[in-house]
């Protein structure tokens, strides 16, 4: 009977440990994403730079600005530098900006009216509200409200975080 009620013991202790502990643990890896954004704008010297603000490197070669009717540039035709970025690297793009106004929308697509945020990566307003696409940057959660412009006179610079959005984030 000793040895049963053991053996029972032994058995109810093992089933007693779990693997939910493990979510506990503070060596599982952060997974690996990229987040490509708009970096710098400089309508003087038409100069957009964009960098990987993310943990994984991606290539970049083939995603796209849009900037109005008829002027979506991929960015592989207009970089100045390696359009595959590692975490924390950018790559300068020269295309011709407008000075008093203009929106920049930043896609992995040629999709140009998409507010898929996977797609629609990035957005900036300078100059006036309600620029090209606002509304597209807005809904995708990208921009904060289409009457939010950058003020001020160009180049501007982002200064917040890989998650930051909106006017706010831009000097």
């Amino acid at each position: 009977m000793k040895k049963i009620f053991l053996l029972l013991l032994i058995t109810i202790g093992c089933f007693s440990c779990s693997s939910d502990d493990d979510s506990y643990n503070d060596n599982e890896p952060i997974p690996e994403t990229s987040v490509v954004r708009l970096l710098s704008v400089n309508a003087i010297t038409n100069e957009v730079e964009i960098s990987n603000l993310g943990n994984a490197t991606v290539n970049v070669e083939n995603y796209y600005l849009c900037l109005g009717p008829g002027r979506y540039p991929r960015i592989g035709d207009i970089a100045t530098g390696s359009t595959n970025l590692a975490p924390d690297q950018s790559v300068t793009l020269n295309y011709e900006l407008s000075e008093a106004a203009e929106g920049i929308l930043l896609f992995t697509t040629n999709t140009f009216t998409s507010t898929d945020p996977d797609v629609l990566l990035d957005y900036i307003q300078w100059g006036a509200p309600n620029q090209i696409r606002v509304e597209n940057a807005v809904t995708a959660g990208r921009w904060d409200s289409a009457s939010n412009f950058v003020q001020g006179n160009s180049p501007f610079r982002f200064n917040g975080n890989a998650t930051d959005i909106g006017v706010t984030f831009w000097e």
